[in-house]
C-alpha cells in the first residue's frame, strides 16, 4: 500500500500557511498599534462618551 501523502509535503504545506499568516499579521494596523507605530485604527475611533467598551451608544440616546 503506497502512502497518500508524504511527510515532508505536508510538513512544507503547513510552514508556507505559517508564513502566509504571520505576514497578514505583521502587516495588520492593530499590530502596528500595538507595537507603538500605529496611526488610524478602529481602537482609537471608538467613541469616548459610550456606554460600552465598543463605542455602542447607551439605550437612553438611541432615537
Amino acid at each position: 500500500m503506497t502512502q497518500m501523502y508524504k511527510r515532508w509535503r505536508v510538513g512544507a504545506i503547513m510552514v508556507a500557511i505559517l508564513v502566509v499568516v504571520l505576514a497578514d499579521h505583521l502587516r495588520s494596523p492593530t499590530f502596528a498599534f500595538n507595537m507603538g507605530q500605529g496611526g488610524q485604527t478602529t481602537l482609537m475611533q471608538r467613541d469616548l462618551g459610550a456606554c460600552a467598551p465598543c463605542g455602542a451608544p447607551c439605550p437612553s440616546e438611541r432615537k
